[in-house]
């Protein structure tokens, strides 16, 4: 039997050889499954996954020649993505997991708790090969089209709680689809939970130069890299709302490369330059959705009008701050306005003292190590300060 352009299957299914000519990208769910297999098979291996190794032997391909020995770390990312999942499935046991550009990643069948559901993004040509191996069934489903196209979000049923995986994903795309891909995330399943993981900015240009691999395998380009200390602020500055962001475990599970890992994580100047593994809390429904339709605004003002009760700001700056147009109970959009202008000048204020004091604390070391430098003038009037508000 021929399914797709480049994979044989036995015609009993039995047994069976595939070959695969994949290139770009899509090869790279190769190198992910060459890593997890090798680390299912270990006796002491991090991943207990038969199907990966089942998938593994049946592919005809020179696994070891394109990536060289793996080192594990794969294999770690995708574990701790497992034990995330189990816990979030432990209060949504009904929930639907998503995972954008999955390949032949074999996550579900390792989760799955008998309810849950699972919908698998790919393009065209990978899910072809992934459904070679496995098929959807009832519970999970699979969509050909790229993690980029809205369509799946369209096929998504929020209505149990969604949990978004973007394994080995993020990385190819341009800064910009990133941003736009997470804010359309946000925006369309508010209170997910989310999984991704990221490169360092070092390794981003490299890749961008032409980063091989092995002698016979250059790594596709990947033109979005951030440093760890980066991960944070940056989504914050994308959505200002996110109810938490966290990094979890992810490095080689032993030797040297664990090793190494340890030793990174202690100099201070290359602890952010290592890949990270990102877990986020999508902002729960704006604010804005929880106002009342026309008919219960109209038979409150009514309510207010009839015990003549106004809304008025007496206090003539709390008048500035609120604007001009709250001076009747119905002007909820000028409330909310208000509101957010208020909240964005107490963040600035908030940034600032943080800085001030960064900066301080910097002068005081300077001060203290090196007494000829240090800028004199300006911990004269530091010293002051501090004895005053402590006393």
């Amino acid at each position: 039997m021929q399914t797709g352009n480049d994979v044989v299957v036995s015609s009993n299914g039995s047994s069976y050889k595939t070959t695969s000519e994949l290139a770009g990208v899509s090869e790279t769910m190769l190198w992910g499954l060459h890593n997890r297999a090798s680390e299912a098979w270990r006796v002491d291996g991090a991943l207990t996954d038969p199907d990966c190794v089942r998938i593994h032997d049946a592919i005809d391909y020179d696994f070891a020649d394109h990536f060289g020995d793996p080192l594990g770390s794969l294999s770690i990312r995708a574990a701790e993505i497992d034990r995330v999942i189990r816990h979030w499935l432990e209060s949504h046991p009904d929930g639907l997991v998503v995972s954008l550009g999955e390949g032949l990643e074999t996550q579900v069948r390792r989760v799955d708790n008998g309810r849950m559901r699972w919908l698998s993004v790919d393009l065209p040509d990978a899910i072809r090969m992934r459904e070679v191996f496995l098929q959807p069934t009832d519970r999970f489903s699979h969509i050909s089209v790229s993690a980029l196209d809205r369509a799946w979000m369209d096929a998504v049923n929020p209505s149990s709680g969604v949990f978004i995986v973007a394994q080995g994903l993020l990385m190819y795309l341009e800064p910009e689809e990133v941003r736009q891909l997470l804010s359309d995330i946000a925006d369309r399943f508010p209170g997910a939970e989310m999984v991704f993981d990221v490169v360092p900015r070092w390794f981003s240009r490299m890749t961008m130069l032409g980063l091989k691999q092995t002698p016979h395998y250059r790594l596709p380009p990947m033109p979005w890299g951030i440093d760890r200390d980066e991960v944070y602020p940056t989504l914050r500055h994308w959505n200002a709302r996110l109810s938490s962001v966290a990094f979890l475990d992810y490095c080689a599970p032993r030797g040297l490369p664990l090793l190494f890992a340890r030793m990174n994580r202690s100099i201070p100047f290359l602890r952010h330059e290592v890949p990270s593994l990102v877990h986020v809390t999508l902002p729960k429904a704006d604010c804005r959705s929880l106002i009342p339709d026309t008919e219960t605004i109209k038979s409150t003002e009514t309510a207010f009008e009839e015990r003549d009760v106004h809304f008025k700001a007496t206090d003539p700056e709390q008048q500035r701050e609120l604007g001009d147009d709250i001076s009747g109970p119905g002007t909820i959009d000028g409330i909310f306005a208000a509101a957010e202008r208020k909240c964005g000048r107490d963040c600035d204020l908030i940034t600032a003292a943080g800085n001030v004091i960064a900066t301080r604390v910097a002068l005081g070391m300077v001060g203290a190590l090196d007494p000829l430098h240090a800028d004199h003038d300006e911990l004269a009037r530091i010293v002051p300060e501090k004895v005053e508000a402590f006393s």
